[in-house]
């Protein structure tokens, strides 16, 4: 078995960089991405110390995640071929007297004998030759011209690493955008490395990933500028937001401020009040003052948009965006009528719907819809041309009448999101989602998570239609957990109604209350936004194929 299909078998979302996965810890569930798995050795390892910290091959992983270990097979085994670079057919002397205006060119960017001297800065007439050291070796040389800086080149396939790496010892590491940089920080007492490639290039992290992972903060030092700015968050990105900062100095890059003879405690400064990185969708608790500001103030008031029924309205407080509504109940209970009304009605207040219907056909569907729009089960040609022109704009259908599997569903619904807008999203019914038949619950309980995740990414409300255990009656009333399938689908959707036919002294009730018996009822079993839950009587009038509540209101 391969590492990256066992990963993706599993479920789990991953970047990959070169040979590596980076991604939330599976264990310790960090949101940080701070866990990593080789895609070749299988070996793993979460940064995040202070929760987890684990490591090991991928026998331990398979095991750690539940399952039987399998070794990675010999016939999919990927073998790597170690790279083969060119190494520098010349050595680096230090800067002498024939090399006058090399060193004069040092002396003016700020730079004594001694720092010369300690990053072995080699020169010819007109360049200087910054030597790059690898475990003692010299693998790389760049030549940086004295009048021309636009000339500059390195040895061609060398092996790209980080600028002066072997002199760093301590547990934070420095990256800066140029040699000079790292080596003006050299002069303020700070042991620092340059990228090999400016801002822009990448291609060292994987040569040096593995130095990389043995740091836990690293301090990206690139230009004050636009292209800095990108380069130091493309890098940071590849390397790890949860260990990077950026410090930025009062002149556009450090040799700037040792030129400008900046004070060593002003440096010292910079790296104190460095800029620590987070994913745009980790914030602090003020970042929501205004949205909690206004939760309050509308208090248990509505704020969402209405439903058709006032009495769910007084129990729900309307349909909310990034909520995920399961709607239950036996066959022939209404359920697909009740959300053609549900949907109509949405469409009357300016939101827009998908919808996958897998129960019944696109033409049955909207003929149903008419039917329930002009409050009439035998509408003329212009009725119900009017009725389709109305919808349009409003309402989105997928046209398929079979099965759909859940990526093409979720696939169709970000289109409908993105392209048209759309505010709900129906699915009706779950059983027509195609799932594996080896793990059907495990498949379900994956698939409201992606629902939910959906709903919360596009701020919309998902309504799902799941059918209840076959062994109830008509008039049994289901609760959340007598939903047919997994047991997630309740614990993961926001809210969870059900839909059944009252019984006789259900019925009696009603007619004592306002002179009629209900013909089905909404009863809200989860509502996780407000913990209310309570029942909605509802009244069939088979004319208009509509549901009214006591109040007579429809919508």
């Amino acid at each position: 078995m391969q590492v990256e299909s066992y990963l993706i078998k599993r479920g789990l979302e991953f970047k990959r960089y070169g040979e590596e996965a980076v991604m939330n810890c599976p264990f310790c569930h960090d949101r940080e991405k701070k866990f990593s798995i080789n895609l070749i050795t299988g070996l793993y390892r979460c940064f995040h110390e202070n929760k987890c910290g684990v490591k090991g091959d991928f026998v331990s992983f398979q095991k750690k995640m539940g399952d039987k270990p399998e070794k990675l097979a010999s016939k999919n085994a990927v073998v790597k071929t170690k790279k083969q670079y060119k190494r520098p057919e010349e050595e680096v002397y230090p800067v002498t007297d024939e090399q006058v205006d090399v060193y004069k060119y040092l002396i003016a960017r700020g730079f004594n004998d001694e720092t010369i001297k300690h990053f072995r800065i080699g020169a010819t007439v007109d360049t200087v030759k910054l030597p790059y050291y690898k475990n003692g070796e010299l693998v790389n040389i760049k030549y940086r011209n004295i009048k021309d800086k636009k000339k500059m080149r390195q040895e061609k396939d060398a092996e790209h690493v980080l600028f002066n790496r072997d002199n760093i010892s301590d547990s934070t590491l420095i990256i800066c955008e140029g040699e000079f940089d790292a080596m003006a920080l050299y002069q303020y007492g700070l042991e620092a490395t340059s990228v090999p490639d400016g801002a822009s290039g990448t291609s060292w992290i994987d040569e040096e990933w593995e130095f990389i992972n043995t740091f836990k903060h690293i301090c990206l030092c690139f230009d004050n500028d636009t292209a800095g700015k990108k380069g130091a968050m493309k890098i940071a990105e590849r390397i790890g937001l949860w260990r990077c900062s950026i410090v930025e100095f009062p002149f556009k890059d450090a040799n700037e401020c040792l030129v400008n003879k900046v004070k060593v405690e002003d440096i010292v400064n910079c790296f104190n009040s460095h800029q620590e990185l987070s994913p745009e969708t980790i914030v602090t608790p003020d970042y929501f003052d205004d949205k909690i500001q206004e939760l309050f103030r509308l208090g248990p008031k509505l704020f969402g948009t209405k439903t058709a029924w006032g009495k769910l309205d007084d129990i729900l407080k309307g349909w909310r965006g990034s909520e995920v509504t399961i709607w239950t109940g036996k066959n022939g209970a209404g359920k697909s009528t009740i959300l053609n009304q549900v949907i109509l009605d949405l469409a009357g207040k300016g939101e827009k719907s998908c919808v996958y219907s897998g129960e019944m056909s696109p033409e049955r569907y909207l003929r149903w819809a008419i039917m329930q729009h002009k409050q009439n089960d035998n509408p003329s040609p212009l009725d119900i041309a009017d009725s389709l022109n109305w919808m349009t704009g409003k309402l989105y259908i997928l046209n398929i009448t079979d099965m759909i599997e859940p990526n093409k569903l979720m696939d169709d619904f970000e289109y409908a999101a993105r392209r048209y807008g759309c505010d709900h999203f129906i699915i009706d019914s779950l059983m027509k989602i195609k799932m594996p038949a080896q793990d059907e619950y495990k498949e379900q309980a994956d698939f409201l998570s992606m629902l939910t995740d959906f709903a919360k990414k596009f701020n919309c409300h998902i309504h799902l239609v799941a059918h209840p255990r076959k062994t109830m009656t008509d008039t049994d009333e289901p609760g959340k957990v007598d939903i047919k399938g997994s047991s997630h689908i309740s614990d993961l959707a926001h809210n969870v109604i059900v839909l059944y036919r009252p019984t006789q002294e259900q019925k009696d009730k009603s007619i004592k209350k306002i002179g009629r018996a209900c013909d089905a009822i909404l009863y809200v079993k989860k509502n996780r936004e407000f913990g209310v839950e309570g029942r909605c009587d509802l009244y069939f009038d088979p004319r208009t194929k509509s549901f009214t509540d006591e109040d007579g209101r429809h919508g």
